[in-house]
């Protein structure tokens, strides 16, 4: 997710130099009481003809002539107000104040006990009414999605050098701003639930957007992250990656004050409004009210915003409006869902400057007996025997679109935003934007037919080779579009050895993900490096262990690097969403070095072979993901990522005097898992495994250390470089994140939304002697060091959005582990999340 955020704000940072600010006055018009902006206020310079009004979010903005300058504010039921502008550097906050008659004093004692025997109802009938638990229906559901960049000027654009005949493409706001289409997309899927099937067949979709290399994967973060289905019905929405106490939840209590201010009489049944708000506006909940019908206490209607003080990232003026209808068996279900918000580097709230990235989600539903007949119209009929297939797919595709679109209408902004983007995707700036984005997504930096990277390749530092260069290449998808070759050269200034390495792609074109692959290379990696990091970590790069202050705060360079020349051949299957499958065959020679010896029967040896096959399987439950060119790059999820891995093995010591060979086994699993809880989250790894047979020690699993001011994230960040070896071992790593609770209440602070962190990691691992038969152990290896060893942390992160920072403390008091471990220190790691 890291990943996903950083390119997104990347081409946003870059979209937002498209050009700089004039000279105006910018601000919002809030209600004095509600502190809610108003929309439709007239704001005009005061004696002139030059005005505007405030927009949906009551935003406005206005040329003026001259400094200093006088703004008259006015709207009706309000009183007007004008404002001495001496300068145009900050934006303003306009409050009005209602015009009301003064009536004599009333005093109103709610019914608290009614409104919480009213809600206890609502409650009681939520699984009753849940519409996701409904069965025995047959719908269809229509999704729009759309974003614009806004508030760009308009006379710079007009001028501008970088859109020189394209301001066409550009959408009016105001009289001064325009908005940038940047991605438009249209969905249809037909959804057939039963007690005993769940069905989905997607009739349709189309996107487009200006970037056109990362259109996927901005599909999919839109998709998955920023926008999401609404239901109320649950105890916690799910919705950023972060969770949301619903206000019909059990425990809303804690979260919201929830009361009635409403009622209707509606036929034979009443319906009642409540209104809720948090009780900490820092906190991931909602303020608005919902409807509901005292026949069946189901939700009728639900209007919520979320407070722009919450403690979360980028996401502000975040609106959802649900409108539930009866469907043929009396049930409650959807009508339609509508979500808005402006995704940002800063808060749009109190000061709407820069450029945001207006964000709009519709979804329509309705039953399908009732579009069935006219998904194939007579015309279609009377063509379909002289057109092909897939013509006539089209034909009935785009049937079926205007008829959604004729239910659910485009507004003026939509509707220029297909012109716009096709115009837009081939300026050579946007292109520019488009490349330097999709290299911070999937570790590649495009040139035509040749991808550069991954970039972390570039530069690394170790004992042995000194500081290390290497170009890294490979065929883009614009040579082939399912094969790839490639490789890297590297260079030591250390050692003044070049290490070097290839490898060849092919996936073939079947339903299910199949990819065989085959790599080589010569190169050094880190002694300790865990053989199944690759599907720990599940990270596209070659190389990074997912921390860049590691690279350059190092406090002693890694001397226990090894070099290895191996070869593989790899298979990979996808069986469905939730279950794939790898092979991989390999082949390695092991050198030994001055750091690294090799040494058996008391002789050294130069080095080893090794015969392998790898099985790993993966279980994932549905997980996110999208594919980029032979790489996977996974969303975070709220479900375990379980892989079972196993591998045979046999080695080969090629000894003057007594050559040694052997058979064995590695076994594996790991479980990665986040939970939600309110606005608090963990995160929890666990790995264990062991190994069947006597091995050479390099084949031994050892706990990873890190020797540097980085944050690591499966490493153990006190432990030194080489400190336990085992061959039955145990990794614990878990991290509570509490979404800024302590902070959220202490004055001046809570303004930075910052959140607590805390961690604790553990490791325990066992050795058997046989080992040292085999080959010796270096004594630098603590073989037989007190267990387990226990690390834990407490710190802030969110510091400035994106960093981290906390004191990590080692648990174990006993003085034999400070000769492999410290006792304490301060470390850092760049974090970005919602």
């Amino acid at each position: 997710m890291l990943n996903k955020l950083l390119s997104l704000l990347l081409g946003f940072i870059l979209l937002s130099s498209l050009e700089a600010e004039a000279e105006k006055v910018t601000g919002i018009v809030y209600d004095y009481k509600t502190k809610e902006p108003i929309p439709y206020v007239q704001v005009k310079v005061a004696e002139t003809y030059i005005g505007t009004v405030t927009s949906d979010e009551g935003y406005f903005e206005i040329e003026v002539p001259k400094l200093p300058v006088t703004i008259e504010i006015k709207y009706i039921g309000y009183k007007s107000l004008t404002l001495d502008i001496k300068e145009t550097k900050n934006s303003v906050s306009v409050y009005l104040q209602e015009e009301s008659l003064k009536l004599d004093e009333i005093t109103v004692t709610p019914n608290t006990s009614y409104d919480q025997f009213l809600l206890k109802q609502i409650v009681k009938n939520r699984k009753h009414n849940n519409p996701d638990l409904l069965n025995n229906i047959h719908y269809r559901d229509y999704t729009r999605m759309s974003v614009f960049v806004g508030n760009i000027d308009k006379r710079k654009i007009s001028s501008s050098r970088i859109f020189k005949n394209q301001t066409e493409a550009m959408i009016p706001t105001s009289d001064t701003t325009v908005m940038m289409p940047f991605f438009i997309e249209e969905s249809i899927t037909d959804h057939f639930r039963s007690q005993h099937n769940d069905s989905v067949n997607h009739v349709l979709n189309r996107s487009d957007g200006v970037m056109n290399e990362i259109k996927d994967q901005v599909r999919g973060v839109l998709n998955k992250r920023l926008t999401a289905d609404i239901n109320l019905y649950n105890n916690q929405i799910e919705v950023f990656q972060r969770g949301f106490p619903s206000p019909i939840s059990r425990m809303s209590s804690i979260y919201y004050n929830v009361y009635v201010t409403d009622s209707i009489a509606n036929g034979n049944t009443k319906l009642y409004k409540f209104g809720f708000y948090p009780k900490s506006k820092k906190n991931t909940t909602f303020s608005g009210y919902f409807w509901v019908d005292s026949k069946s206490w189901a939700l009728t209607e639900v209007r919520a915003k979320l407070p722009n003080s919450a403690n979360i990232n980028f996401v502000s003026n975040f609106s959802i409006a649900i409108d539930y209808k009866q469907n043929k068996n009396g049930k409650w279900f959807y009508d339609q869902q509508k979500m808005k918000l402006h995704f940002s580097l800063s808060k749009q709230g109190k000061d709407l400057t820069g450029k945001p990235f207006l964000i709009q989600r519709i979804n329509t539903f309705q039953e399908i007996q009732q579009v069935k007949t006219h998904i194939q119209s007579k015309e279609i009929q009377q063509v379909k025997t002289h057109i092909q297939s897939k013509e006539i797919q089209q034909l009935e595709q785009d049937s079926i679109l205007h008829l959604v679109r004729k239910q659910t209408p485009m507004d003026q902004f939509e509707m220029s935003a297909d012109k716009g983007i096709k115009i837009l995707k081939n300026n050579w700036f946007i292109k520019n934007v488009d490349r330097f984005s999709a290299m911070t997504l999937n570790g590649y930096y495009n040139l035509n037919k040749i991808d550069l990277g991954p970039y972390f390749s570039f530069y690394n530092k170790n004992e042995i080779e000194g500081s290390r260069v290497t170009l890294p290449f490979r065929t883009s998808r614009k040579m082939f579009d399912n094969f790839t070759v490639g490789g890297y050269l590297g260079y030591g200034f250390k050692n003044k050895e070049f290490a070097y390495g290839g490898n060849i792609g092919y996936q073939f074109k079947t339903p299910h993900r199949s990819i065989i692959s085959s790599k080589y290379h010569y190169d050094y990696f880190n002694l300790t490096r865990n053989k199944f990091i690759e599907f720990i970590q599940e990270n596209p790069y070659q190389k990074g262990g997912g921390n860049i202050i590691s690279s350059y705060t190092s406090f002693e360079p890694n001397p226990y690097m090894l070099r290895n020349q191996h070869g593989d051949l790899t298979y990979e299957y996808e069986l469905n969403k939730s279950i794939g499958f790898l092979w991989r065959g390999s082949l390695d020679r092991y050198y030994s070095n001055r750091n690294v010896p090799f040494i058996t029967d008391g002789k050294s040896i130069s080095n080893f072979n090794t015969q392998s096959i790898l099985f790993d399987t993966r279980l994932s439950f549905d997980q996110d993901y999208d594919d980029v060119f032979f790489s996977r790059i996974y969303y975070g999820n709220n479900k375990p990522i379980i892989h079972l891995g196993l591998l045979f093995g046999h080695y080969n010591i090629n000894s003057i005097t007594n050559p040694k060979s052997g058979y064995y086994a590695n076994w594996n699993v790991s479980v990665k898992n986040r939970v939600n809880i309110g606005p608090t989250f963990l995160k929890s790894f666990v790995e264990f495994g062991g190994i069947i047979g006597d091995v050479p020690y390099p084949l031994l699993n050892m706990a990873k250390g890190s020797r540097d001011l980085g944050s690591a994230r499966y490493h153990y960040n006190l432990l030194h470089h080489t400190s336990y070896i085992s061959d039955l071992y145990f990794n614990l790593h878990l991290a509570y994140n509490t979404g800024g609770i302590l902070f959220n209440k202490i004055p001046l602070i809570k303004d930075f939304n910052l959140r607590e962190i805390f961690t604790f990691k553990t490791y325990y691992g066992t050795l058997r002697d046989g080992h040292n038969k085999v080959m010796n152990i270096p004594n630098f290896f603590n073989t037989n060091a007190p267990q387990p060893y226990m690390e834990a942390s407490a710190g802030i992160t969110n510091i400035f959005k994106c960093l981290r920072i906390e004191y990590v403390y080692r648990l174990n008091n006993a003085e034999s582990f400070n000769s492999f471990s410290d006792k304490s220190g301060i470390r850092f790691r760049i974090e970005v999340t919602f």
